[in-house]
């Protein structure tokens, strides 16, 4: 099972990824979904369209938050501060801002493992953005990883997605 989720920003895709990759939002959404932002950083800092981007995130969540959605073999591990991994790389911007990240996202303590595309381009009449986000999960939990990769995979979606109507919001005011 795969998760794919698509949404309207209004705004340039040149906007939308300056927000994506802006410390600002990414502490306002980390707020929004009870997350604390541990780490962060873009490479290079100040990038043109014609760059690559790394982004780095690291958030931490209180496991009992999310622990009732998980297999009950693996619950009682849902515990404390769980750290949230995420990795993007961005592609340099196509002629008409389009850009896609590839995105790893790793929990520990679930041994979960989701990857995921993000694609940003132009909707028609170039005044907005879509963004398309497709990708897997998978746990490496013995007898239970099909299982909590089935339950992830729809809530990593949703994140991602949630993610973006989090950032319209935040554009709003910035």
């Amino acid at each position: 099972m795969a998760f794919n989720e698509t949404t309207t920003i209004s705004y340039a895709p040149e906007k939308v990824f300056n927000g994506l990759i802006s410390r600002d939002f990414q502490e306002y959404a980390s707020e929004a979904f009870r997350a604390d932002l541990d780490k962060f950083s873009v490479v290079p800092a100040q990038p043109a369209a014609a760059d690559t981007v790394a982004v780095d995130i690291t958030r931490t969540v209180n496991g009992e938050d999310f622990a009732q959605k998980l297999p009950s073999a693996v619950q009682r591990f849902a515990k404390g501060r769980i750290s949230v991994e995420q990795q993007e790389a961005w592609s340099a911007a196509a002629e008409d801002g389009s850009r896609d990240a590839n995105v790893t996202i790793k929990v520990s303590m679930v041994k979960a493992t989701a990857k995921a595309t993000i694609k940003l381009f132009p909707a028609k009449g170039g005044t907005a953005t879509v963004v398309e986000t497709e990708g897997s999960v998978k746990s490496s939990i013995p007898l239970v990883g099909s299982k909590v990769a089935q339950l992830a995979e729809p809530q990593v979606g949703k994140l991602l997605n949630g993610l973006t109507q989090k950032l319209e919001a935040w554009l709003k005011d910035h």
